[in-house]
């Protein structure tokens, strides 16, 4: 492993200058040190935007750069991209044996990348909206994001006087006038500017009443109805609002997560699910705008994919918009906000990579995508009933033993944020290997994600099992799949999520699908489980609508039972309690328990206090394979 000192940068630059190969493992490996930008002062908003600013410039960088190869790596949060880090560099691993050079000020990353940059799009601050939009035109058009600011001080300024090219005048998209004053100002029924070729004289397109909703038709119509964007890639993230409250760690204002979707040339969008209230960003709209905008916006992006599975990532701002949080300015809870967003995505095929507010943020998704996977990653065989015998749950007449049978659904790892930010702490628990685990680590994570879901294979003990999480390849409510749905003329998305989630679940060997969520979803219907039966044969947990222990097609469905917080050994007596009120004698009990964020230690000490407080003649822990086999067979045994 080698590290290159700036001292040679001179050197490297003009290499740089002509051309480096992205894509090339051989060449260097350019790495830039945004840790230290959170040390700002909140109550300044000078500094306030002076972060955002920043952020934004080096992810629109970095998505651009990535978009053949690992070039650039930014080091955001050290306790887990330092991780990351060390780990992809040891010997014998992707990045071991590839030169490293470390970049060590915002005007260096410029100059070195200048050649690769096309120019830049600059937006003003009103509405908050055009920083989303901004991130789609880097993506299509290789343009750097700036916020306009006259301030001498600023990134803006700063960047300007740098002299490049690419920040040239007529290199740059002028989101807003010449002295950084919004153009898009929500005066209903007025024609909206004209910005790029596309907006041709004569072909007018009138304000919907808000300037918010007015700059994403803006984008929608210049990059997603003309599909100069990815067909499968969209991004929901907290737009600049974020400056009005820089509240809660600064990296959950998720701008270092822009690069991946720049670097696919994915599409940006961030707006209110309900139509009974206006979003507390843009009250002034007339009621209902910011949905009616999304489903333009989604039903766009459906034509696109021509049907195929749509990747949304991001989630619900809760802590500043459309929820009862706080100042977010809604009526509505944030996990119902959540459950009608989902509704609404799954309508038209698309899933959440859910980056939710506490463990949001993922810098380097751009960079980790390059990792060179394995074809297939296999399990270890899975039990038998001769094993079960051996272990006397089932006796030799193949009665299965009246015993609580107690599985846990270990989640959420839907996003990748999350299964980035804790698999090292999962992994690093001493009483990994100890315990039967049951990790639900969704595999479409393997899009941000790829060199976590190889390591935890790699790195994976005996008793380590791999599920898939909500809701298989993706956080989609399958029940918004079958036709008719919001939008009538979309026909049934069956067919797609099937094809989609059996490449998924063949690739990881997985066949049971952890827990289905409905939200305000209807059920998914024979049609629902029969699909999941395809990809899911060994079993499925649900949510509201899947019935209690009944195959279709062989596949076992059963409800999630409890979800399990607190103290572990609060939580132990709050289980036992649990399947004691609702065992019946003479009878084994099946109990699929959910729990969020625990490591191995927090289960083990759950296990043992379930035990102390209920017999261990009386319940039995097992792994979800051992589960649904032990469900089987009981449910065979009351087959006439």
């Amino acid at each position: 492993m080698k590290t290159i000192s700036v001292s040679v940068l001179f050197f490297l630059l003009a290499f740089v200058s002509i051309g480096v190969s992205f894509g090339n493992d051989s060449k260097p490996i350019y790495r830039f040190d945004i840790s230290e930008t959170t040390r700002f002062d909140r109550g300044k908003p000078e500094q306030v935007r002076q972060f955002w600013d920043t952020l934004h410039l080096v992810a629109s960088i970095q998505g651009i750069v990535n978009k053949n190869g690992a070039i650039l790596f930014v080091r955001a949060k050290p306790s887990v991209d330092d991780f990351w880090w060390n780990e992809l560099r040891k010997e014998g691993n992707w990045l071991a044996d590839r030169p490293v050079v470390n970049l060590e000020s915002l005007d260096q990353l410029l100059k070195t990348f200048a050649p690769h940059l096309k120019g830049a799009v600059v937006y003003c601050e009103k509405p908050w909206s055009l920083s989303n939009v901004a991130s789609t035109v880097a993506g299509v058009e290789n343009r750097v994001c700036l916020r306009f600011d006259l301030d001498e001080s600023s990134v803006y300024q700063t960047t300007l006087r740098s002299g490049l090219d690419f920040v040239k005048p007529e290199n740059t998209l002028f989101l807003c006038d010449a002295n950084g004053n919004p153009i898009f100002t929500g005066e209903l029924g007025k024609p909206l500017p004209k910005i790029t070729p596309l907006d041709k004289e004569g072909d007018e397109h009138l304000s919907v009443g808000s300037a918010k909703c007015d700059t994403y038709l803006w984008a929608k119509r210049n990059y997603l109805d003309t599909r100069k964007v990815s067909r499968q890639d969209m991004s929901y993230y907290l737009d600049s609002y974020w400056i009005t409250m820089p509240v809660m760690d600064p990296w959950e204002n998720t701008l270092v997560n822009h690069d991946f979707t720049i670097s696919r040339s994915g599409f940006f969008f961030e707006l209110h699910c309900w139509d009974d209230e206006t979003p507390v960003d843009d009250p002034g709209q007339p009621l209902g705008t910011d949905l009616a905008t999304m489903k333009a916006i989604l039903q766009s992006m459906h034509r696109n994919a021509e049907g195929g599975i749509i990747a949304i990532h991001g989630f619900t701002p809760w802590v500043w918009k459309y929820t009862s949080h706080g100042q977010a300015g809604s009526k509505h809870e944030p996990v119902p906000t959540e459950w009608e967003s989902a509704r609404i995505f799954s309508a038209y095929n698309a899933y959440i990579d859910a980056d939710a507010v506490g463990y949001s943020a993922l810098a380097n998704a751009s960079f980790y995508q390059h990792y060179p996977m394995e074809e297939h990653y296999s399990q270890p065989p899975r039990p038998t009933v001769e094993s079960l015998k051996q272990r006397g749950l089932i006796d030799d007449n193949g009665k299965v033993a009246e015993k609580a049978y107690i599985t846990f659904y270990m989640g959420d790892y839907d996003s990748a944020p999350w299964l980035t930010t804790w698999v090292p702490i999962l992994w690093n628990d001493p009483a990994r290997g100890t315990i039967s685990c049951n990790w639900a680590f969704n595999p479409n994570l393997d899009q941000r994600a790829p060199h976590v879901l190889d390591f935890v294979r790699k790195n994976a003990k005996e008793n380590d099992w791999f599920i898939s999480g909500d809701n298989g390849a993706g956080y989609l409510n399958p029940g918004m799949l079958t036709a008719p749905r919001l939008d009538p003329e979309i026909p049934d998305g069956w067919d797609a999520w099937t094809e989609h989630n059996l490449r998924y679940f063949r690739k990881y060997d997985l066949d049971i699908a952890g827990f289905v969520i409905d939200g305000y979803a209807p059920g998914m219907g024979e049609k629902g489980l029969k699909a999941y039966a395809q990809f899911s044969p060994r079993g499925l947990i649900g949510h509201v609508h899947i019935p209690y222990m009944q195959a279709t097609d062989g596949m076992f469905t059963i409800p999630m039972r409890h979800d399990l917080y607190g103290e572990p050994e609060k939580a132990g007596k709050e289980l036992s309690d649990h399947f004691v009120a609702e065992r019946q004698p003479g009878k084994p009990h099946f109990l699929p328990i959910r729990t969020i964020l625990k490591t191995p230690s927090w289960h083990k000490t759950v296990m043992e206090e379930t035990i102390r407080h209920s017999g261990e003649d009386n319940v039995e822990f097992v792994d979800i394979y051992s589960f649904f086999l032990l469900m089987e067979r009981y449910h065979q045994s009351l087959q006439p």
